[in-house]
């Protein structure tokens, strides 16, 4: 689809990074208005020491940026900042145009990528707690219709209160469903964790390559785009590897700089599979220039989250675009300043490296496993089930009444077979 409408971004120069990145955070911006075919004619990065209450920036400059609007004849203008309810309404007067801030356009490329009902539904929640405070915008021209007596309400006072009264009933029905949903959820990740297998959650900056890594370990038949937030819905499959049990694996929806906190509390159900795993692997796309501030972005999430100190594996994904083979050696050496775990190169693309990550995930599903032996009487063919699901098996054999098996057994299940064990 075509870019339709075109529009000036505006970033703001704080103190809260450096400049290079407030320029990498306006290009991506960009990135996500052309993801809801918005094209970026202008860009401005306009230095912000002190936040103003009315513009957010001072009054010379946003009247320059208005200005710059009307002479190019732009449908937009975008902040990269998100803006007050009462700052989106002082611009739009001032520069006679729709204006957005971040916040709204991720809500809007999530909006179109939403495909089950559990994703329109968290969108539909975050959109609405968005525009719960803004709906003045909508009906500033009714609000002067006063008319009649005095103390009766005009029009735009009605119209806004039964606004208001909808989005509130709209919200309270959402949430209803979402509990609905997020039970059936709980009972499905209840019976993967009777199950036993290891649980873990693929986690990175979005398009960093996490779905195609799924589909490359699993065989799934899930969505892979080259796109921002191809995957809003958490997919779990299975890990067949040649030895050694089973292992899930969840993709989640992808990471991005400044994520605003209405999403990640709409899609807590969804990330709870972050959470509740065992490990984490994170995707990082090392072939952009920019991949420290993916790296960090992603890592503040998963501390917002309450889970950076998950055994995680750090994979370096895309290494077949780097232009030099030393540009991996040293981008590695900076992220291993602040990463301790392992650390696998690989380019999902090419399957190079896959060999080497299906091992370090053995490795780190399994790291509590302690070698035993056990005799299992032949009845309780349910325990032996329960071994080749969840232990590493070493050694098996039948004998006349019993199984004897010798495997890597996981604390999760050690208890179950302490009866049976043999002791040495």
């Amino acid at each position: 689809m075509p870019n339709n409408h075109k529009a000036v971004l505006v970033g703001c120069a704080d103190d809260t990074a450096g400049l290079t990145e407030h320029q990498a955070s306006l290009q991506e911006l960009a990135r996500l208005c052309s993801s809801v075919d918005i094209q970026a004619s202008e860009l401005v990065l306009a230095p912000l020491r002190s936040p103003s209450p009315r513009y957010l920036l001072g009054s010379g400059k946003s009247e320059e940026i208005a200005e710059l609007r009307r002479s190019r004849e732009l449908d937009y203008i975008v902040f990269d900042k998100n803006l007050s309810p009462s700052q989106q309404r002082n611009w739009e007067r001032l520069a006679e145009c729709p204006v957005m801030d971040r916040h709204e356009v991720i809500l809007e490329i999530f909006r179109r990528r939403a495909r089950t009902r559990q994703a329109q539904l968290q969108v539909e929640h975050a959109e609405l707690q968005y525009k719960l405070p803004r709906l003045t915008r909508a009906w500033t021209h009714l609000s002067r219709q006063r008319g009649g007596r005095r103390g009766t309400r005009g029009e735009g006072e009605k119209q806004l209160e039964l606004d208001r009264r909808w989005i509130l009933n709209r919200i309270s029905r959402v949430k209803l469903e979402l509990a609905r949903i997020d039970n059936r959820q709980s009972t499905k990740r209840k019976r993967r964790r009777e199950g036993r297998l290891p649980i873990g959650s693929i986690v990175g900056y979005t398009n960093a390559g996490k779905s195609s890594l799924l589909r490359t370990m699993t065989g799934a038949e899930v969505l892979v785009a080259d796109r921002l937030f191809s995957t809003l819905d958490a997919t779990t499959r299975t890990v067949h590897p040649e030895q050694g049990p089973r292992v899930l694996l969840s993709d989640t929806v992808g990471f991005i700089r400044h994520l605003p906190h209405s999403l990640v509390d709409a899609f807590h159900s969804t990330l709870e599979e972050t959470v509740l795993a065992d490990f984490l692997i994170h995707v990082l796309d090392v072939s952009v220039p920019e991949y420290l501030e993916c790296f960090e972005a992603t890592r503040d999430t998963l501390r917002e989250l309450g889970v950076i100190e998950k055994p995680t594996i750090l994979v370096l994904n895309k290494i077949d675009a780097l232009p030099e083979e030393f540009e991996l050696t040293t981008r590695r050496e900076k992220l291993a300043q602040s990463h301790t775990g392992p650390i696998v190169a690989c380019s999902v693309l090419k399957g190079r490296g896959i060999e080497h990550l299906s091992a370090e995930i053995r490795d780190l599903a399994f790291a509590e496993e302690s070698k035993q032996s056990y005799l299992i009487p032949i009845e309780r063919y349910d325990l032996v089930a329960l071994l080749h699901r969840s232990a590493r098996i070493y050694h098996e054999d039948v004998e006349e009444n019993a199984y004897s098996v010798t495997a890597g057994v996981p604390s999760s299940i050690a208890e179950q077979l302490e009866a049976f064990r043999l002791t040495k």
